[in-house]
């Protein structure tokens, strides 16, 4: 875990680098310090792509393993757009079919 660093530790921090480096050198340090920061950060987010990226890869040879055992059952062999569109119009009409649209009234018992 990272130690959180407050205000005053930072001040504190500063006033060395400020009395150890000199008003002079300070500006550059700081520089080299930020490129440093940079540098590090940037292999980070490089380090977490890579494996994004390989997750992303199992994912999609995941994918296609299912979708070839889909394949060899014969479940996909026969899908095409408009067969799909059928499908979809049929279970459109099966709910339609099985869902009351009409209004219900209140009773007006009172």
């Amino acid at each position: 875990m990272i130690p959180q660093i407050g205000f005053a530790e930072m001040l504190v921090i500063a006033i060395l680098a400020l009395v150890v480096v000199g008003p002079k050198e300070l500006p550059a340090m700081m520089r080299k310090a930020g490129q440093f920061i940079a540098k590090i950060k940037s292999l980070g987010q490089e380090f977490k792509s890579a494996f994004d990226q390989i997750g992303d890869d199992d994912e999609l040879a995941d994918l296609r393993r299912e979708i070839d055992e889909l394949k060899s059952m014969g479940q996909m062999s026969n899908l095409s757009d408009e067969a799909f569109e059928e499908d979809m119009r049929a279970l459109d009409r099966d709910i339609r079919d099985g869902v009351d649209l009409t209004p219900k009234k209140a009773d007006d018992d009172g």
